[in-house]
């Protein structure tokens, strides 16, 4: 084998253990979007959203409960993607602005015609909350994940599609902070398409418990304040 064979074999060896290391180290995620921001109008409040990432496997289940500070922000209303799975149940969902927690979870039961839900290409919009500012005079926002590395009530959590307890959600998802602008400047929007955004979301009304409605096209919204970073 000549010099140029070898290092053509050494090179395909070399792609191939890093390709492998890539794919190992990926793993099922939620995440923030925007991860950080500016609030630059605290009179319009602002929306972000939770994206979810299984990394190639099939989930059944999956829940996110967010913890925010009721005394500086109140969440407006939730969205859900509803295409992501077949069942939102309302006694494993929650809005509570006394408390300061917002809980959704999404099920597709085993003998379902619906396929259990896998990430294709990028990250899915699992949940889209928008909250209005209560304390005008608060210098940042911090929204985190409830998380026990456990399949609790009021924890975040992903059930691997063909197991009933297996949470394949390692890690604790990272919490994201914004901070308030002193000075306003013109607002601008969230363009859900760059983050897989899909026909399916629907409204969630505020109160103690999640309540569904239709699914509808998501219409980009008029005016929302967090400038990405």
């Amino acid at each position: 084998m000549n010099k140029k064979k070898i290092g053509q074999v050494l090179l395909s060896i070399l792609v191939l253990c890093i390709s492998t290391g890539y794919s190992f180290a990926l793993e099922p995620s939620f995440s923030f979007y925007p991860s950080s921001g500016v609030v630059e109008d605290i009179n319009e409040g602002f929306t972000v959203d939770v994206l979810i990432d299984s990394a190639g496997q099939s989930v059944s289940k999956a829940r996110v409960t967010i913890k925010y500070d009721p005394n500086v922000i109140q969440l407006r209303k939730a969205l859900r993607n509803n295409s992501l799975f077949e069942q939102w149940p309302i006694d494993e969902s929650s809005t509570d602005n006394t408390n300061g927690v917002v809980m959704l979870t999404g099920y597709t039961p085993s003998d379902s015609s619906k396929d259990e839900y896998i990430t294709s290409v990028v990250p899915d919009v699992f949940t889209r909350l928008e909250f209005d500012i209560k304390d005008l005079s608060a210098k940042s926002i911090t929204l985190d994940f409830e998380y026990s590395g456990k399949v609790e009530m009021f924890k975040t959590f992903m059930i691997k599609g063909d197991s009933l307890t297996e949470n394949i959600l390692l890690t604790k998802p990272s919490s994201v902070q914004f901070t308030v602008s002193e000075e306003p400047v013109p607002s601008t929007a969230i363009e859900p398409s760059t983050v897989g955004m899909i026909v399916g979301l629907i409204l969630i009304l505020i109160g103690a418990f999640v309540r569904g409605s239709n699914p509808t096209l998501w219409r980009k919204k008029k005016g929302t304040i967090v400038l990405y970073e």
